[in-house]
């Protein structure tokens, strides 16, 4: 019994999926609060409308 629960503590296999889950929760989070938020939106949009502008791109 102390051997199983020695061999659970000390696996690692499952770590990278776990990690690559709260990276794609936190991007997805992400994604939600700018296209949610206008006041943001409007910020984005201003700037890239900015940019291309100085650059002269239609």
């Amino acid at each position: 019994m102390l051997n199983t629960i020695r061999r659970f503590v000390r696996d690692e296999k499952g770590e990278d999926l776990i990690e690559y889950g709260l990276l794609a929760a936190f991007v997805a989070a992400i994604a939600l609060l700018v296209l949610t938020s206008p006041n943001l939106k409007n910020a984005i949009s201003s700037a890239f409308a900015k940019a291309s502008s100085v650059l002269g791109v239609v």
